[in-house]
Order: structure tokens, then C-alpha cells, then sequence
């Protein structure tokens, strides 16, 4: 992941357009607020089964931190964390560069 890509998402964290952890991430998706999904490194494989199961067309990328790196960045520790904002969802995916995005993942 890019500078601008942590950049705009923690402008996204301080608008308070994030939802991070398990139940918050899992209450975005159900008020359909969501439009990305990040995982940190040190996401479970029932963590990802599980959000990925309730949000099967949102796009998905793993961050290249764990979630004590993240807890560091923003604030709060969560291996999961939804953008619950179309604009910064938008421009996160666009800052992604083209060799990271073969990493995406989308559940249909």
C-alpha cells in the first residue's frame, strides 16, 4: 500500500468514517454504510470467513500491518475495519497501485 493510501485513511479515521473491529465492522455492513473491507496481516481465517460471508460483493484488500501496528496508527486495535464513506472508498482504491491490486479480493 502506498503513503497516500494511509493517508487518506486516516483522514477517513478522523471524519469518523471507519468502523473498526468485529461488531462495528459487522454493523456498517448490515445498515449498509460499507464500502470496503481492510484486514490486517494478523486477521484470522474464521475473522475473514466470517465478514466476507455477510459482504460477499465488497471489495477487500489486507493491510501490510498487524493490528498492533495499526492500534499504533489509528488509534485502535481491530484486525477488521470497514470505510463507511463512498468518496474516501473511492479514492483509496484509486491510490492503490496497479501490482497491489492483483492482491484484491472479491467475493461474488
Amino acid at each position: 500500500m502506498t503513503d497516500k493510501f494511509y493517508s487518506l485513511l486516516g483522514l477517513a479515521v478522523r471524519a469518523g468514517k471507519v468502523s473498526f473491529g468485529h461488531d462495528a465492522a459487522k454493523q456498517s455492513i448490515r445498515c449498509r454504510k460499507a464500502y470496503f473491507m481492510l484486514f490486517t496481516s494478523d486477521a484470522s481465517g474464521r475473522l475473514r470467513d466470517e465478514m466476507r460471508g455477510l459482504a460477499p460483493a465488497l471489495t477487500v484488500y489486507e493491510l501490510d500491518m498487524d493490528s498492533h501496528q495499526a492500534a499504533l496508527h489509528f488509534g485502535k486495535r481491530a484486525a477488521v475495519m470497514t470505510i463507511n464513506d463512498a468518496n474516501f472508498s473511492d479514492a483509496m482504491k484509486k491510490s492503490i497501485p496497479a501490482a497491489e491490486k492483483k492482491e484484491e479480493t472479491q467475493c461474488l
